[in-house]
């Protein structure tokens, strides 16, 4: 009792408790999903009061908001970090190998997967760019860099290649293990995914490089 009280009284800075409420959500809401948690349970998790959550978020709608926000945003650095890593085309096998790490992210995956299901795209605002529009940004970014227009592919075919790569991405990631089986693999077996992801890539590549219609 005494240490939990001790982690209730911890002071915090406004910057340190914000994040800890974060940290908090994302963790209850991964767990449980936005309709299981509420405030005062992110509350009683942190160790703060009600209205201080309230102070720092205004409402829960607007908590589940900001922690879709910061994943969302820690996922576009991570593109963005690997586009500026890759130092010529093709980017297809960067952007496959972020979406795999992507989805290697479980909490991450059930968060997205939640807010598509429930309309809670954090960017749609009137006039405001969704989630998936700034990550095109930051690719389309990343690959002008190395291969500016008119030389490099213009925003529909990334945005194509895009689709494509998130499609066969998070479709193998859905099905992978009863597909894999179905043909007489093993889908624990190194470097099977790895395979996938090289043949993916190989056809992104070519059509991201206009070498397919």
């Amino acid at each position: 009792m005494a240490a939990e009280e001790q982690r209730r009284r911890k002071r915090r800075t406004p910057e340190q408790a914000r994040a800890e409420i974060l940290d908090a959500a994302t963790d209850l809401i991964a767990r449980h999903g936005p309709d299981g948690v509420g405030l005062r349970k992110v509350a009683e998790a942190v160790g703060v009061t009600h209205g201080l959550v309230t102070h720092y978020f205004g409402t829960y709608r607007a908590l589940v908001r900001a922690v879709l926000e910061r994943e969302n945003e820690r996922k576009r650095d991570l593109v963005r970090e690997r586009m500026r890593a890759d130092g010529q085309v093709p980017y297809a096998d960067g952007m496959t190998r972020v979406l795999f790490e992507i989805l290697g992210d479980e909490r991450y995956v059930r968060l997205w997967a939640w807010s598509q299901l429930h309309d809670w795209d954090v960017g749609k605002t009137p006039g405001s760019p969704t989630h998936l529009s700034r990550l095109v940004d930051a690719i389309e970014a990343g690959v002008h860099r190395v291969l500016p227009p008119p030389q490099g592919p213009d925003r529909a075919r990334i945005e194509m290649v895009v689709l494509l790569a998130m499609s066969g991405a998070y479709g193998y990631a859905l099905g992978r293990r009863y597909w894999q089986t179905d043909l007489g693999h093993d889908p624990d077996e190194p470097g099977r995914d790895d395979a996938f992801r090289t043949a993916l890539s190989a056809t992104l590549a070519d059509y991201l490089e206009g070498r397919t219609p």
